[in-house]
């Protein structure tokens, strides 16, 4: 199994897990930090579009450092979708 396809196997036995967890108690927000990484583009959107219907009922924060992944949530989730881009100061 190739490494983008195990991320994409474990991403969703997770979320399956939060959702039965969150069926029980009150609902945390989510959060992924470069979750996508391994992911082919078209694999990236469906991801994201996967998320943004989570995002309905809970919170998620996703972190990343690649250009093209913000640019599909954006694409994806639209309005939805806030952008916080953290910046290097410079010494």
């Amino acid at each position: 199994m190739s490494d983008g396809a195990r991320d994409q196997l474990y991403l969703a036995l997770r979320l399956a897990c939060v959702e039965q967890a969150f069926e029980r108690s009150e609902p945390l927000p989510l959060i992924f930090d470069d979750v996508l990484v391994n992911f082919d583009d078209p694999r990236t959107e469906v991801a994201l579009s996967v998320l943004a219907e989570f995002a309905a009922n809970y919170q998620i924060l996703l972190f990343t450092h690649h250009d093209h992944v913000r640019d599909a949530a954006v694409r994806v989730a639209g309005s939805r979708a806030l952008v916080h881009e953290l910046g290097m100061s410079e010494k």
